[in-house]
């Protein structure tokens, strides 16, 4: 039989519990919280189940020694609705699944069943990101250390039915990150539904999403299947959510928390079987925090957050990602570049990309049209880009910020100005790990007008 460890100390629900898991043929020991610590550190279990809410000791306190004393044993958490950012904290510390209270015992089921393919007998696999990244996602291009981690998450997420937000600013590639992670779940061959929350009208949200009933409202002439509806079975891609008004939330939180929906001028609700991956280039924790987005349908879209960095912090995938996009460009223009000079790339490298991968894809296309064969030099750049030319000075705290003059003809003050200014904050934001505070005080500014220079130049970061 297989042993089972349940910590909680409400003793009505451990024996509730215990007396369904043994119809399972699971050998149950029931424990609060300090007793739950005495059974892991003499014993040996194949799951631990724990409440996270105790009052002597907490179920951080089991988890932190589950994972000290056998790692690979799989730990599932449970917790109030009011507690969902706990369990995900929970999960970001090392356990495999939560429930939220109260749950039907099904629940619990299902997760057992899907855990318990990792016991210690037979761990979880140690995944090797870029080689998962070449059989499942090669369109997902990338060696810079800085990717390696996302590689890692999504590898290491695909193949379960958990909700995951990607953040990132426009144009990192979110929908490639989302695209990914369903080429490697058990739902690849299911419907993918991709939707640009910021592209749909306001009035007409809800009756998108959801779907409506004939007669509904004027102009509904006909029933329609939203698109959950037609992402039923499968996966939607819930694109810049944060965009999202409010009484649609509500709604779209019901449907990941209920598994139904109810279209427009239907009372009757329709269930519904989707994963969501959603993305958004805002900081939707600090948008809860203002009242601008529902705090709960944060903490239910962010069970797994992938962070897509910018491309300015990926500098060594410049020139991978230059010669893919030439590729594309010379086949699908009819072109014949060669590819790019040495100090060409080295000058794309400094750029800061405040439109990222979209922006570098764009002005490579250009450069493949334009030039039509031969090698890309420095000369062939625009102007703005060409003045990141290799510093020359180093000031303060020695390092190097201030790029030299650029090249004959590119002579253009505001443009070699801006340039500096542009690059002078990258480097300060690289510097403090994206902390606006440190960065202000490093640039001698102040922290409002950093922010202001960061929006109105595209360039704004996550908070730290």
């Amino acid at each position: 039989m297989r042993k089972l460890l349940l910590c909680d100390d409400e003793d009505a629900l451990c024996r509730g519990l215990a007396r369904l898991l043994r119809t399972l043929s699971f050998d149950v020991v029931t424990a609060d919280g300090p007793k739950g610590l005495d059974q892991i550190a003499s014993g040996q279990f194949d799951v631990i189940v724990t409440d996270l809410r105790m009052p002597e000791v907490n179920g951080f306190e089991i988890l932190d020694a589950a994972r000290r004393r056998s790692p690979s044993t799989p730990v599932i958490v449970m917790s109030g609705s009011a507690e969902i950012p706990d369990a995900v904290r929970a999960m970001r510390a090392g356990a495999r699944d939560f429930l939220i209270k109260p749950f039907e015992f099904p629940a619990l089921e299902e997760v057992l069943e899907h855990v318990l393919g990792f016991s210690e007998k037979t761990p979880a696999p140690v995944l090797d990101p870029v080689a998962w990244r070449d059989r499942y996602a090669p369109w997902l291009l990338g060696e810079d250390s800085a990717i390696i981690p996302v590689l890692a998450m999504i590898a290491q997420v695909a193949d379960t039915s958990c909700t995951v937000l990607i953040t990132g600013e426009s144009g990192t590639g979110k929908e490639l990150v989302a695209r990914s992670i369903v080429s490697g779940s058990p739902r690849a061959k299911n419907p993918f539904v991709a939707v640009n929350c910021a592209a749909i009208p306001e009035t007409l949200v809800e009756s998108e999403l959801f779907g409506h009933t004939k007669g509904a409202f004027t102009g509904a002439s006909a029933a329609r299947v939203g698109r959950f509806g037609q992402a039923d079975g499968g996966t939607i891609f819930l694109d810049e959510v944060g965009e999202m008004e409010m009484g649609v939330q509500a709604k779209l939180l019901r449907v990941i928390q209920e598994g139904e929906l109810y279209p427009v001028g239907q009372e009757a609700p329709i269930q519904v079987d989707v994963r969501v991956i959603a993305a958004t280039n805002r900081d939707l924790a600090t948008e809860a925090e203002m009242g601008r987005f529902r705090s709960d349908l944060y903490w239910r879209l962010n069970v797994i957050p992938i962070e897509m960095p910018p491309l300015r912090a990926r500098p060594h995938d410049i020139p991978l990602l230059v010669e893919h996009f030439m590729k594309r460009a010379n086949q699908h223009h009819r072109r014949s570049v060669l590819g790019v000079e040495t100090a060409a790339l080295e000058v794309l490298k400094r750029h800061a990309w405040p439109g990222n991968i979209r922006e570098l894809e764009n002005l490579i296309e250009r450069l493949v049209i334009m030039n039509a064969s031969g090698r890309i030099g420095v000369s062939d750049l625009p102007s703005n880009i060409r003045a990141l030319a290799p510093a020359n000075s180093t000031p303060v705290n020695g390092h190097s910020v201030i790029p030299s003059l650029p090249e004959e003809g590119a002579t253009d003050l505001k443009t070699i100005l801006e340039a500096v200014e542009e690059r002078m904050i990258s480097e300060a934001l690289e510097r403090t790990g994206g902390n606006k505070n440190k960065a202000a005080e490093l640039l001698g500014l102040n922290r409002t007008t950093l922010v202001e220079k960061l929006r109105r130049k595209r360039l704004t970061p996550h908070a730290i």
